[in-house]
């Protein structure tokens, strides 16, 4: 099951949460000018490339290219999913999240794997049928 966190308990722990002390628990971050640099934790470098930026609460390696906001650098990190590097966020930001809000959310509605299966068993099917009659026929000329 997924969890689903209501927008506005993601925006407001995002706007409490400061980038640079989660990233700092991860990366050893210096300063320089406006922005804090230190190693990129998704490759090797011998050079600090990756920058966080406290005013826009943004990372970026300008090494790998990697970037983003305090989730996304929570879930490429720790390999989490959006719920849970939301979660984690709160835990490391001391923000008090109210579990009620945290909802399991059935995929009643989403395709079973075998609904799934089908679904991709046509569309190979499809795409044969389509490649042939574009060779094959006067309507692909």
């Amino acid at each position: 099951m997924a969890m689903m966190i209501p927008e506005e308990t993601v925006n407001k722990i995002r706007q409490e949460t400061n980038i640079v002390d989660v990233v700092s628990q991860y990366v050893q971050l210096k300063k320089k000018g406006k922005n804090l640099f230190g190693f990129c934790p998704f490759h090797e470098e011998r050079t600090p490339s990756f920058s966080v930026t406290e005013e826009k609460q943004i990372f970026h390696c300008f090494s790998c290219g990697r970037g983003g906001n305090v989730f996304t650098f929570l879930m490429e990190v720790d390999g989490l999913s959006f719920p849970e590097a939301v979660i984690k966020t709160a835990d490391l930001s001391q923000f008090q999240l109210d579990e009620s809000l945290v909802q399991d959310h059935d995929h009643k509605n989403q395709p079973t794997d075998s609904t799934k299966e089908k679904l991709i068993r046509v569309h190979e099917e499809s795409a044969e049928l389509f490649h042939h009659i574009l060779l094959n026929t006067k309507i692909g000329e």
